[in-house]
């Protein structure tokens, strides 16, 4: 019976060869970028110090001209190598060498995975005494699809002089060498291009190995036998911080060696930025998440803080977005994932999509291996589903009527709903978030979303419109105090009402201020968050009428979001979307007072608000005429 159902013909296998072939290809790695950090991982378990990248290309004939696309990729490391048991286990699917938690690479699948999901060949070398002793042995999805289920057992080969002279350094007494062959899947083309899109992305899953010098990660794209010279040549993968608070990085200057961000004040001031968050596992032990925050200096985001001027070479008038820091900060927006000092995922479910103000803060949940199932952790280690699934949870929407938070986690956790160990770090997060979004909102007064010019408009305006009815014997609150109050009183009152009722940063409010007293500005705008049912409120200063909107009203998000935070690049079909629901918010808002004025029960009291309304009129009217009109 036994060889009936074990031979290679019979036509009953659980598994077919050409379904496993389909499993080693569609494994789900988002590009031959993640695909080759699995390579670096093992190298790096290696106890590498050098890893070294290539993508060799070749002509092709095109429509019109020779091209060059990469045929082959390898990566050469100077770990201590493997022998030939560990080799050969090396390329078999889910073997086991990741039962130590310490590695990065813990599930035994990087190395076979990961490669065959950009070619259909992969060759390594290993090597513990010399590479000219090294060991040899492949995988290749043709000779899988023919039925051989075994990893070709490792024999004697020397490293391949091409590849050895190709290698910036000597090769050591061990390493590893693996190349990819037939690469049908990779994303990019041309080399130069498949090592640019790479390094960006290697530099951010390592940047804690390359920050500490643990290892060094070189890169060359290869052409016609030997790497391309010049700025076209070798170059070093570099830290790609999305915290933004490493001081040599990839950042582009004038943040390349000193921190674009700063640290979010959590509570701590022994460690500033950092919180140190318990998770409990199903067997009674708890693990420390260490959650480090950070949000945008001022200068990033503004082209006239003191002492911070930007580079000759950025726009001031445009938004800091569209800087070269801004579209690289663009490209880190989400939380960072880091597992043994590995970036596993940067997640973006927790980013609100549309809103550009995204890219200025940063958040990094740092975990210990032993939560890996409790965080969802997947095999090709590029997201835990378990973290990803709760960046929109819904407490209101899961509870039951009635239900306490406590008796709800206590019903998940009998459930055993895979979510609950985590639920509190969730609802940490999403307040962490909103306190970093409140604090970013006040940093651009004056200068949010590029539209200095259009706010200074409306400013001048709204002060003409004062100025006026001042003149005409309307006297306010705002006029006589500035009677009574000197210059540098006023400038210290407007200081202190924005920093400490406001919670402005130092910087803005003084350039806040100057630019006010400079203009002779009677009018502020600010959004600020409140604790209050108002959807705006008045602050009364010497010489200075401030209206602050409520960022925690909906109208805030219905109606001033909508018109502001408008993408430069929004489609005319976007903006007129953007349009239509700035006009429901608006008729709606108008209804909200004509229903407060027919639930008045009291004739007299309906008048008075009846006169209120008549009279917000008339200043209306004063307001948006700019006095030039003809009688």
């Amino acid at each position: 019976m036994g060889d009936s159902v074990t031979g290679e013909g019979n036509n009953y296998r659980i598994v077919s060869p050409s379904l496993t072939v389909k499993a080693m290809r569609d494994s789900g790695y988002k590009n031959t970028a993640y695909a080759l950090a699995e390579l670096i991982d093992n190298s790096i378990d290696a106890e590498a110090s050098l890893v070294q990248v290539f993508a060799r290309e070749s002509p092709f004939e095109g429509a019109t001209q020779t091209r060059h696309r990469v045929d082959r990729i390898a990566v050469l490391d100077d770990g201590k190598g493997m022998d030939k048991d560990l080799l050969r286990r090396a390329l078999k699917y889910g073997d086991g060498l990741g039962g130590d938690r310490n590695r990065i690479g813990r599930f035994g699948m990087g190395l076979p995975n990961s490669s065959m999901s950009q070619c259909t060949k992969v060759e390594v070398w290993s090597w513990k005494n010399s590479a000219a002793n090294a060991l040899y042995t492949y995988l290749d999805l043709e000779e899988i699809a023919n039925g051989r289920d075994d990893v070709p057992d490792p024999v004697p080969s020397r490293v391949p002089e091409y590849w050895d002279g190709l290698s910036e350094a000597p090769l050591g007494k061990s390493g590893t060498l693996v190349v990819w062959s037939n690469l049908d899947r990779v994303k990019w083309h041309g080399a130069g291009a498949t090592l640019r899109n790479t390094a960006e992305l290697i530099g951010r899953v390592y940047r804690h190995y390359l920050k500490d010098g643990a290892v060094t990660i070189k890169m060359a794209p290869v052409r016609d036998g030997k790497v391309l010279e010049g700025k076209n040549g070798w170059y070093y993968a570099e830290p790609n911080d999305p915290l933004y608070l490493m001081e040599q990085s990839g950042t582009p200057a004038p943040f390349n060696n000193t921190p674009m961000f700063e640290p979010f004040d959590m509570g701590s001031e022994a460690e500033p930025g950092v919180y140190h968050f318990p998770i409990p596992t199903p067997d009674g032990k708890k693990y420390t998440v260490t959650v480090r925050a950070s949000i945008a200096r001022p200068e990033a985001r503004r082209p006239d803080v003191p002492g911070h001027p930007w580079p000759d070479t950025a726009n001031p008038n445009r938004d800091p977005g569209w800087q070269t820091w801004g579209k690289h900060a663009a490209r880190n927006i989400g939380i960072s994932l880091v597992r043994r000092g590995r970036e596993l995922d940067l997640d973006s479910s927790w980013a609100i999509g549309y809103n550009p103000v995204e890219r200025w803060w940063g958040v990094e949940v740092d975990f210990p291996p032993e939560l890996d199932e409790i965080f969802g952790v997947t095999n090709n280690k590029q997201t835990a589903t378990v973290f990803s699934s709760l960046s929109d949870f819904d407490w209101a929407a899961e509870m039951d009527p009635d239900e306490t938070p406590k008796a709800f986690r206590d019903r998940l956790k009998e459930f055993g709903d895979p979510r609950e160990p985590l639920l509190g770090l969730a609802q940490f997060l999403g307040e962490l978030l909103k306190k970093m979004r409140r604090k970013l909102l006040q940093q651009t007064f004056g200068n949010r979303k590029g539209k200095k010019r259009h706010d200074q408009d409306v400013t001048s305006k709204a002060t003409d419109a004062v100025k006026r009815r001042h003149e005409d014997g309307h006297t306010g609150t705002t006029d006589r105090l500035a009677q009574e109050t000197t210059e540098a009183e006023k400038r210290q009152q407007q200081l202190t009402a924005l920093t400490e009722r406001h919670h402005v940063d130092e910087d803005t409010a003084q350039t806040l201020v100057d630019e006010a007293l400079e203009n002779d500005w009677r009018v502020r705008w600010i959004s600020s968050p409140q604790d209050s049912s108002a959807f705006f409120n008045i602050d009364l200063l010497a010489g200075m009428l401030q209206v602050s909107f409520n960022t925690e009203h909906p109208l805030h998000s219905k109606l001033m979001a909508v018109l502001e935070d408008v993408p430069e690049n929004a489609s005319e079909a976007e903006l007129r979307q953007r349009l239509a629901r700035a006009t429901e918010t608006f008729k709606l808002l108008i209804f909200s007072w004509a229903r407060m004025e027919d639930e008045i029960p009291s004739k007299k009291d309906r008048r008075v608000i009846a006169d209120a309304r008549s009279d917000w009129g008339r200043y209306a009217r004063d307001f948006i005429e700019d006095g030039s009109e003809e009688e």
